[in-house]
């Protein structure tokens, strides 16, 4: 048994190499024929096999024209030969294990001419393809020279070669026509192929010893205060300090361009120089400082108070780590001779005084010159700004101060506003038009939401900044569209009683596009569909609810009160009316506006509509311009930079467009009439407290950034500047 064993093991041995040899061959095949009406007819050829110009193999080829012959790996000439045709022959070059297709087309034997063959710019041991007629023929020898059948027309190709990181081309045309008897070259070029990693991005095939020159971007600035700084070029991993660097091709390179990030520091200060703003290397630390920590100033001594901004501290120098951009505002604290403790309702009155003033007083130029008078208001709070001369202090008390009962004010004369809005409407009127109002106004909230969140992400802000910014630009100021309608004597017409009660609608789902969104970022998920729901729903049917019991109790009120002999009796109530009415909004977490608005539609068919009217219009003459100075005077001049101010043009552009194609193009469909929907989508651009009470949230939570806070600012003045101009001119 052991020596049997012994045997079949020798004998494995002894044949495992034959095994091996017979794994490793090579097979080539094919068919040989002749065109006989376009149709290939099958031709009974003689193939001989030589190799280094020894024949090793001859056969016929079999009875379909069809061959099969396997060798071993190495390089062959192929014969093929028929009597009254003209032999071919091809050279090949076969691998290990692989199938190698080459077919033969015969001609006849007919006055054949030549064309002979030459290749230039090959390395040894290096055979281009050859193609004739667009089938394989082997490999192509340099001098070989091919017979064709005269009168016969060829195409004759040859292949690049590609190995690894290196290629040969021919830069001319690679197909060659052939008719007649003639000498063709094909001219090789050696090539290397370039990895870069640079900008510009060179990478690409070369030519042998060409001259690359390539200068880097010295710097590559962003948008956010970021920017790329070159440092060198890594060629092949050796660093390269020149820039332009010039390199000759003569192998296969790797070129790299090495960029240093660097993030901007900004320091503000309006008293002392500020020390350390900046550019710095990201990771490295930078060092802020003042030169002064007291200064004199007229008969005032101002004190650093700390700093504001992306950091916050009292310590006058910061050492800051530069992992991302960074903007620092120094604070400081005015420290008069004399040191008045005033009262925040004096400084209030103070400064609501000086608002109503120069507010009617700006009104009254504006309207000389033919522009809307509510611009004179805004304008009026912008000048008088605590960031511009409302920040300038008398006596160690500041020109203008918003505090909050500057604020209420404001709000007083907001709810004032849309109360007389809705004494133009009633409800009837309301139900007319509620089916269009409804599509706008959903149409205006949330084409300006997506679309602002969407483009605000494509910036490179966060998502949670992106819905902030998305939720400021819902909401139309239903009051500045109310006052420029009333300026051009519009507020009646068919299109003004749509863009108002859209407006409506608009700023109850715009509060509630706030919900949701404050729902989102506090818990950092989006709610459920249902949820979502159940927020919409909840919040129309508190409005709708409130409307509906507005509409039924405050016209008996009225009444009650018209009967009333004791003088003012009408106008107390109409006050109560309107202002229970907008406190009830606010409890159901809607925006008191609305509910002042339902006040007045509620009222707007009373007998006695005349006396609440002429009562209320003399309300507003003091409160409104408070409402719109007060807007004016949140804009900061002072935060505006290059990068702020191209956000702002952005969310401009966006403002605008969105609320064209949300609620102008709606308006056009249901109006039927393209220049009172046009009017629609113009009435419906200004944004006002909704948006910002919104960027309000948003910078206060840190969900903002100083930049964006202001963009977003900027946006709705502009806005508010904005619709009255263009309202107008549409009606011109």
């Amino acid at each position: 048994m052991k020596t049997l064993l012994t045997i079949v093991i020798l004998i494995f041995i002894l044949t495992l190499p034959f095994i091996n040899a017979l794994e490793e061959e090579g097979i080539i095949y094919g068919s040989v024929y002749t065109l006989v009406n376009d149709e290939r007819t099958p031709i009974n050829a003689l193939i001989s096999i030589y190799e280094n110009n020894t024949l090793i193999k001859k056969s016929y080829v079999e009875s379909d024209g069809t061959y099969n012959i396997k060798l071993k790996p190495g390089a062959y000439t192929l014969k093929i030969e028929k009597k009254g045709y003209i032999s071919k022959q091809a050279f090949i070059i076969l691998k290990p294990n692989l199938k190698l297709e080459v077919n033969f087309e015969l001609e006849e034997y007919k006055n054949p001419y030549e064309v002979t063959l030459f290749i230039k710019g090959l390395s040894l041991n290096n055979y281009p393809e050859i193609n004739i007629d667009g089938l394989f023929q082997g490999y192509a020898l340099n001098k070989t020279v091919y017979l064709f059948k005269d009168g016969s027309a060829h195409v004759l190709s040859l292949s690049e070669i590609t190995e690894e990181n290196e290629r040969y081309i021919i830069k001319d045309d690679p197909l060659v026509k052939i008719n007649s008897s003639k000498t063709i070259q094909f001219n090789y070029t050696k090539q290397f192929y370039v990895y870069s990693f640079s900008f510009p991005n060179l990478t690409g095939w070369y030519d042998e010893n060409s001259i690359i020159t390539l200068e880097a971007v010295k710097t590559i600035e962003f948008l956010n205060e970021t920017r790329l700084v070159f440092n060198y070029w890594i060629l092949n991993e050796k660093i390269i300090n020149e820039n332009p660097i010039v390199i000759k091709v003569n192998s296969s390179l790797k070129l790299d361009a090495n960029y240093e990030r660097q993030y901007l520091l900004q320091v503000y200060s309006s008293k002392a120089e500020a020390y350390g703003g900046g550019w710095y290397k990201e990771g490295c630390e930078a060092k802020v400082s003042l030169s002064k920590l007291e200064v004199d100033e007229l008969a005032f001594k101002y004190k650093f108070k700390g700093w504001k901004g992306d950091v916050e501290s009292v310590n006058s120098t910061l050492t800051l780590l530069m992992d991302s951009p960074k903007k620092l505002y120094a604070e400081w604290e005015a420290k008069a001779p004399i040191e008045a403790n005033v009262n925040p309702i004096y400084t209030a009155i103070i400064s609501i005084s000086i608002l109503i003033c120069v507010a009617r007083f700006l009104s009254g130029i504006f309207i000389k010159l033919k522009i809307p008078e509510v611009l004179g208001e805004l304008f009026a709070g912008i000048i008088l700004s605590p960031y511009a001369f409302g920040g300038l202090k008398i006596a160690g008390i500041q020109l203008i101060e918003l505090n909050e009962y500057v604020l209420a004010f404001a709000e007083i004369g907001a709810i004032l506003l849309l109360f007389i809005a809705g004494l133009e409407v009633s409800f009837a009127q309301f139900k007319a038009t509620g089916f269009e109002s409804a599509i706008i106004g959903a149409l205006g909230v949330v084409i300006p939401f997506f679309t602002g969140t969407y483009v605000t992400l494509i910036l490179g802000f966060s998502w949670h900044s992106s819905l902030i910014v998305g939720a400021t630009l819902t909401a139309t100021s239903i009051a500045i569209t109310m006052k420029a309608l009333e300026e051009i004597g519009k507020l009646t017409s068919i299109e003004g009683n749509l863009m108002i009660n859209s407006a409506v609608i608009d700023d109850v789902l715009g509060l509630i596009v706030l919900t949701i969104v404050i729902s989102i970022v506090s818990s950092g998920t989006v709610p459920s569909i249902l949820n979502l729901i159940l927020i919409l729903l909840k919040a129309i049917l508190f409005w709708f609810l409130l409307m509906m019991i507005v509409v039924f109790i405050a016209p008996r009120f009225i009444s009650i009160a018209a009967r009333w002999e004791a003088k003012g009796t009408v106008e107390a109530v109409s006050t109560a009316i309107c202002f229970g009415s907008a406190v009830s909004a606010a409890s159901i977490g809607l925006s008191p506006i609305v509910g002042s608005y339902a006040a007045g539609m509620a009222l707007a068919e009373s007998h006695v509509i005349a006396k609440i009217k002429d009562y209320i219009d003399k309300l507003s003459m003091i409160f409104a311009p408070i409402f719109f100075a007060v807007i004016g005077a949140q804009f900061n001049i002072k935060a505006l930079t290059i990068n702020s101010i191209f956000i702002t043009l952005i969310l401009l552009a966006i403002a605008v467009l969105s609320k064209l194609i949300g609620c102008g193009l709606p308006a056009i469909a249901l109006l039927k009439n393209s220049r009172q929907g046009l009017r629609v989508g113009l009435g419906m651009v200004s944004r006002g407290e909704v948006g910002l009470i919104i960027a309000g949230i948003g910078i206060t939570s840190g969900l903002i950034t100083q930049d964006l806070y202001a963009a977003i600012i900027t946006t709705v003045i502009l806005t508010t500047i904005i619709t009255p101009i263009t309202l107008k001119r549409s009606y011109s």
